[in-house]
């Protein structure tokens, strides 16, 4: 009976070390930080590809914030009142032209459409 049970202890033992290990290897290869001894967040050697990501990321992140204001724009126009859109779109025809863009020529565009 205690050879048995010493053995159950040793199993456990040896399971739960696999166990961590197998984890730790785990966040390593797939670049999740692992813990040093004193429980601080240690980065994988490969931090290259981390950075990289993080750039990609904080790109997306970017991306995602002018989307966001688009929607917000779109959701305005459509919610807004009639009257002040059509005012809005008087008053942008009202400006000047952009210094550095070339009037477009709609009579060309639709001589080639016809084409």
């Amino acid at each position: 009976m205690q050879g048995g049970v010493i053995i159950m202890i040793i199993t456990i033992v040896f399971l739960s070390v696999g166990g961590w290990y197998a984890l730790e290897a785990w966040k390593v290869k797939h670049g999740y930080p692992t813990l040093d001894e004193n429980g601080n967040p240690v980065l994988p050697h490969d931090s290259g590809k981390m950075l990289e990501l993080k750039q990609e990321n904080d790109a997306l992140r970017d991306q995602l914030e002018k989307v966001y204001d688009r929607i917000e724009t779109l959701e305005r126009i459509v919610t807004d009142k009639p009257s002040r859109l059509a005012e809005e779109i008087d008053k942008l025809a009202a400006l000047p032209p952009r210094p550095n863009t070339p009037e477009p020529d709609l009579q060309a565009s639709v001589d080639k459409e016809k084409k």
